[in-house]
C-alpha cells in the first residue's frame, strides 16, 4: 500500500476549505497547506484538523507556490488540490482503491466545474480533465504566473483516469467572478508578453467571437439554457480583455525608452 501527501495552497478561503479538507481527509496520509497570508478564519479551520500542516509561504506564484508545498511533503506520491475543490465519494474510493493497489504513473481527475451554484456539463468547461496525482520525483508545476500546468509527466499508458469527479466551487456569484476576472487576464496577458505572443487585429476581433462559438454551440452550451450562454459569453468577455490588455502592453513597451 503506498502513501499519499495532500498539498492545498490557500488564501482567505473560509469558505471552502473546511469542504475540501473532509473530502482529502479519507485518503490522506498528510495534508499540507501552504497559505499565502489569510486574514480570515482559514487558519483555524485547518487547525482543527490533527498533524495537518499549516505553513506561511509568501505568494510565489501558483506554481511555485504549488511546488513549494510538494517540497515539504514526507511523500512522493501527491494529490494536489485547490480550497474550493472537493473530493467526490465515487473519487475518493478510487483513490483509496489506488493506494491499496499501489501508485503508477500518474492520474487524471475529472473536475466538475460550479458556475453560479451550477455544475457545467457542457460547454467549455465541459470535460475539464486534469492531472493531479503524481510522483514528485518526476514531476512538478511550471512557473507560468496563471493556468499553471505539469512538467515531467508520464506517457499516456501511463495516465490512469479516476472515476467520479473532483467538484469545483468556482465562483458563487457574478461579483466574485469579475474580481478575479481582472486579475486573472492581467496574468494571462503578461504571460502571453513574454513568450512573444503578440495581439493582432484578427486576434481581437475574431478570437472572442470564436471562443463563444465553440463553447455555446460546439461543446453544446445552449443545452444549459440562459446558464450556458452567461459561460459562453463570459468566456468570450475573458479573451477580448485578455488580448486588450496584451495590446495594452505591446503599445506600452514601443514607447518604452
Amino acid at each position: 500500500m503506498h502513501t499519499l501527501s495532500v498539498v492545498i495552497i490557500t488564501n482567505n478561503e473560509e469558505k471552502n476549505i473546511g469542504r475540501c479538507l473532509q473530502s482529502a481527509a479519507p485518503v490522506a496520509d498528510e495534508i499540507i497547506v501552504v497559505d499565502s497570508g489569510s486574514t480570515d478564519s482559514t487558519e483555524s479551520i485547518c487547525r482543527q484538523y490533527p498533524g495537518l500542516r499549516f505553513v506561511f509561504q509568501p505568494w510565489l506564484g501558483y506554481g511555485p507556490q504549488k511546488n513549494a508545498g510538494i517540497q515539504l511533503a514526507m511523500h512522493d506520491y501527491i494529490l494536489s488540490l485547490d480550497a474550493d475543490e472537493a473530493l467526490s465519494e465515487t473519487l475518493a474510493a478510487a483513490i483509496l482503491q489506488e493506494k491499496q493497489r499501489g501508485f503508477k504513473g500518474a492520474y487524471v481527475l475529472q473536475r466538475l466545474n460550479n458556475f453560479f451554484g451550477k455544475f457545467a456539463r457542457h460547454g467549455l468547461e465541459y470535460p475539464d480533465k486534469k492531472v493531479r496525482i503524481f510522483n514528485r520525483q518526476e514531476v512538478k508545476w511550471n512557473d507560468s504566473p496563471v493556468h499553471e500546468a505539469l512538467e515531467g509527466l508520464p506517457a499516456g499508458d501511463r495516465t490512469t483516469v479516476l472515476p467520479g469527479y473532483l467538484y469545483h466551487y468556482s465562483y458563487d456569484d457574478l461579483s466574485s467572478y469579475l474580481t478575479k476576472f481582472n486579475n486573472y487576464t492581467s496574468l494571462a496577458a503578461e504571460s502571453l508578453y513574454r513568450r512573444g505572443k503578440r495581439a493582432s487585429i484578427f486576434k481581437l476581433v475574431f478570437s472572442p467571437w470564436f471562443t463563444f462559438i465553440k463553447g455555446y454551440f460546439f461543446r453544446a452550451g445552449f443545452l444549459q439554457g440562459r446558464h450556458g450562454f452567461l459561460l459562453a459569453a463570459l468566456a468570450a468577455c475573458y479573451v477580448l480583455v485578455k488580448y486588450a490588455k496584451l495590446w495594452l502592453l505591446q503599445r506600452k513597451g514601443r514607447t518604452t525608452p
